[in-house]
């Protein structure tokens, strides 16, 4: 990686930590929503005539009116999800970075030119490219209808387990909120068992638990897919400054075996695989679910970019992070760039945790404590 790549990855990186607070706030109001659905749904059961003592019917009615409630919920979950929005921005970060990467190797009027001709795909483009978008393989709607019928699925279930062994209705809402194992007081001692062990009662998995978790799955990697396809888009838009892209993963325990082996792999403008790489591109990144790899473009040589000047070297550099690795993991780069940076991003108190060693990359994935919308983002690429 030259020093031209190292400062686009840099770039991109600190986009990236904006992008990553902007899907925690989407996420926080998709699961505001689940948690309303959860509400909704134990007020109907609770408010139902107990359902073991139910007709079928009666039953049939309570499952509908369930049914109802959790298609409402799902349909508004979806419209958080702006994925023309996340498109656009990412675009416009991607123009940043590439003009900021010229302009630091050869500032001044020397370079504008070519810095102004770094563009941004059509509006018209990115509507039809996040409409067009698979998530591994399907629609994002679908998804969303595949996790409501699954939702739904799983209440009938557990509402008619828990009416045919004749339990009362708030023994079936734990089926459907979940509970957590807990640790019962230990019996009394006896002659045969002076100290007996506590007893552990199981927890219960519940419906809406597993259904949150889920839905926080479809908005990460749906955000991630869009903003990739939105990357990639406008890097190759932008060729006259670019001769192809590379995987970026984030290399630690817990990125998947396929991340790991793509590490650095690369391809040219019509995907095939160059530098060294024999692995097909095979749709890019992500590559799975909850997927934290991401793909820069390779850049051409000032001179091929018209610009008649030296490749600076990846030390000749005023900059916060300094050289920047492409195996480089999200916490390393909050390190390197800085306790403003750290603060900005992570909030005060976060970053002081941070700095202290009691949060890990893990902790820090999606920047929870600091969660931006997409309009403060779009506004901050705009100005």
């Amino acid at each position: 990686m030259n020093a031209l790549e190292e400062w686009l990855l840099e770039a991109l990186m600190a986009s990236g930590v904006k992008m990553l607070r902007v899907e925690a706030e989407v996420k926080a109001r998709v699961l505001a929503l689940l948690v309303l659905m959860q509400k909704d749904l134990v007020s109907t059961i609770a408010n139902a005539g107990e359902l073991s003592a139910l007709s079928r019917a009666g039953r049939n009615a309570v499952l509908r009116e369930s049914n109802d409630l959790i298609a409402r919920y799902y349909g508004r979950a979806q419209l958080q999800v702006d994925l023309f929005g996340i498109a656009e921005v990412e675009s416009m970060a991607v123009r940043q970075a590439l003009a900021g990467v010229i302009e630091r190797a050869a500032p001044g009027e020397i370079s504008a030119a070519v810095r102004m001709s770094v563009g941004i795909p059509t509006e018209g483009y990115l509507r039809k490219l996040a409409g067009d978008i698979l998530i591994q393989g399907s629609p994002a709607k679908n998804w969303w209808l595949r996790q409501q019928q699954d939702t739904q699925f799983k209440l009938a279930n557990q509402i008619r387990i828990g009416a045919a062994q004749g339990e009362t209705n708030a023994q079936i809402i734990k089926r459907i909120v979940g509970q957590d194992a807990a640790v019962l007081p230990p019996a009394a001692p006896t002659a045969k068992a002076p100290a007996p062990a506590p007893v552990i009662q199981p927890g219960i998995p519940g419906i809406v638990p597993l259904a949150k978790k889920n839905a926080a799955a479809i908005v990460q990697t749906s955000l991630a897919t869009v903003a990739a396809a939105a990357r990639r888009a406008t890097f190759e838009l932008n060729r006259d400054v670019t001769d192809g892209f590379m995987q970026v993963s984030t290399l630690d325990s817990h990125t998947s075996h396929l991340c790991i082996a793509y590490s650095g792999a690369s391809w040219d403008w019509e995907y095939n695989p160059i530098d060294g790489n024999a692995l097909p591109w095979d749709g890019g990144v992500p590559r799975h679910w909850n997927c934290r790899s991401s793909e820069i473009a390779i850049m051409k040589s000032l001179r091929d970019m018209g610009i008649d000047m030296d490749e600076p070297e990846p030390t000749q550099r005023a900059s916060a992070a300094g050289p920047i690795s492409a195996k480089t993991t999200f916490d390393e780069f909050l390190k390197l760039m800085g306790a403003e940076f750290q603060n900005e991003t992570l909030g005060k108190g976060r970053a002081e945790l941070f700095r202290a060693g009691k949060l890990n990359s893990r902790d820090l994935v999606d920047v929870s404590g600091r969660a931006l919308k997409l309009e403060q983002l779009k506004a901050m690429y705009s100005q």
